[in-house]
C-alpha cells in the first residue's frame, strides 16, 4: 500500500489535473449556455456575456488545474529522487 509512494503520488497529481481540467470545460460550456448574467461589481450590477465568461473560465481553470498540479508532481518526483539517493548511499556502506 505505501510501496512507490512517489509514483502514487505523481499519478495522483494527474488525476486531479484531469479533473479539473474537465470540470472547467465543463462548468465553461455551462457559462457559454446560460448566456448573459448579472454580476456585481462595486455597488452596481453589470451584464457579463456568457461566452466572454464561458471562455474565460475553460482558459483559467485548466490554466490553474496545469500550473496546480507541477507542486503535487514534484513532490512526487522529489520522494522518488531521495528514494533513488538512498538505495544509492545504502550500497555503498
Amino acid at each position: 500500500m505505501f510501496d512507490n509512494i512517489g509514483g502514487k503520488i505523481k499519478k495522483l497529481a494527474k488525476i486531479i489535473c484531469w479533473i479539473g481540467i474537465i470540470l472547467s470545460v465543463i462548468t465553461g460550456i455551462a457559462a457559454i449556455a446560460s448566456g448573459n448574467s448579472m454580476v456585481r461589481v462595486n455597488g452596481s450590477y453589470t451584464s457579463v456575456s456568457g461566452v466572454a465568461a464561458g471562455i474565460t473560465i475553460i482558459i483559467i481553470g485548466c490554466l490553474a488545474s496545469w500550473i496546480g498540479s507541477f507542486f503535487t508532481y514534484g513532490f512526487g518526483q522529489l520522494i522518488e529522487n531521495t528514494d533513488a539517493i538512498r538505495e544509492n548511499t545504502q550500497r555503498m556502506n
